[in-house]
């Protein structure tokens, strides 16, 4: 069958099914996904990773990273994927429980357990109209401001530049929220406060 992973009762289906030798595809190889896939690659199982980006971890990980992580996977038998969609699972009538997993790049393969890893979308539609820019979330400053400077974003919500592209991305990881806040909170009560800043080491 196809699961998700976001509760204990979760875990627990997935680990009923994957099973040695079993064959898993999992969709996604963000931060999420790659915990997921360090417990499943340890339960001899066949394992895909199908990731849409052009690497693995692509919104902590720059090019040259994510390609290491992908090598080392490789080198563990698991086949990864990127810059690759599914475009479709279905059942697969010759093997009675199975599902048939369709590829961007025309490829497909048989799975006994899809697992979806695939991350979430900031929920942005209610500021439809409001004036607030938004993207794939709302864009924010160094300082967390939106375009307007009263209204604030943190967490994974916000979109906001990356120091390490230079691109905006929204970065949906529980350390980048906790600094959000810390951020957002002090420049809402005046204390001028950058993210991306190097902060002193205390001796």
């Amino acid at each position: 069958g196809i699961h998700s992973c976001w509760t204990l009762e979760d875990g627990r289906n997935i680990v009923k099914r994957a099973r040695p030798g079993a064959n898993v595809v999992l969709m996604g190889a963000g931060f999420i996904g790659c915990i997921i896939l360090e417990a499943l690659a340890s339960r001899n199982i066949n394992l895909t990773v199908i990731e849409m980006d052009d690497r693995m971890v692509p919104r902590m990980m720059d090019q040259v990273a994510g390609n290491l992580i992908k090598d080392w996977c490789r080198k563990k038998g698991v086949n990864v994927y990127t810059s690759t969609r599914v475009e479709a699972i279905q059942k697969d009538g010759s093997s009675g429980e199975g599902l048939k997993v369709q590829l961007s790049n025309d490829e497909s393969i048989e799975a006994d357990l899809v697992i979806s890893a695939t991350g979430v979308a900031a929920n942005i539609k209610f500021l439809e109209g409001s004036g607030i820019e938004t993207d794939f979330g709302i864009m924010v400053n160094d300082r967390l401001q939106s375009n307007n400077p009263d209204i604030y974003a943190a967490g994974d919500v916000c979109q906001g530049k990356d120091f390490s592209t230079g691109e905006y991305n929204v970065q949906a990881i529980q350390p980048t929220a906790a600094d959000h806040g810390r951020i957002a909170a002090m420049n809402m009560v005046g204390r001028d406060t950058k993210k991306n800043k190097k902060r002193k080491l205390k001796k």
